[in-house]
């Protein structure tokens, strides 16, 4: 079982068409980061197409971004990250066990412990790897994990905060 190949193969021409075209809207960062396709026997690998569209979503939003700024300036993209670093932070203070919801099959424990390890934010600053590096990082599983969807989720915030905070400079 894989991806279905048409559905794949639509979206990635809709992106290279967003890549040769900048001004048109035709895909985002967020759509390729939630694009789902249906399984099929005979279907694309999943780990390869998902980790082509966890590196193309990472290259949209750093364009989006930089589009932004040119835009109308840096002070939206300050605030933006200034929200996004508010909301990491409010994550990170919570207590371990209450950051995530538990999941059958989840992300495991301790490799979701030693992300957000090196994940904290520092005088207004966001101190961590490389976007790309957060949104792919693998984190195993476990029969008795944390949430997928939420931690995604948080990996999502922490990128678009890394994004930011690189084209501000």
């Amino acid at each position: 079982m894989g991806y279905h190949p048409d559905q794949v193969d639509a979206l990635l021409a809709r992106i290279k068409i967003q890549f040769g075209a900048a001004h048109r809207s035709l895909v985002t960062s967020s759509i390729v980061s939630v694009a789902r396709f249906d399984m099929v026997a005979g279907g694309y690998q999943i780990t390869p197409v998902d980790s082509t569209l966890d590196k193309l979503a990472d290259s949209l939003e750093a364009r989006e971004i930089a589009e932004k700024m040119s835009r109308s300036g840096k002070s939206g993209v300050l605030n933006e990250l200034n929200q996004l670093l508010s909301e990491i932070s409010r994550v990170l203070d919570e207590k371990p066990k209450e950051r995530f919801s538990g999941q059958k099959n989840g992300y495991s424990k301790s490799h979701v412990a030693e992300l957000l390890n090196s994940i904290r934010v520092n005088r207004g600053k966001l101190v961590s790897p490389l976007p790309l590096e957060v949104r792919t990082r693998p984190l195993g599983s476990a029969r008795s994990g944390l949430s997928k969807v939420e931690i995604d989720a948080f990996r999502g915030l922490v990128a678009s905060a890394g994004h930011r905070q690189i084209a501000l400079g």
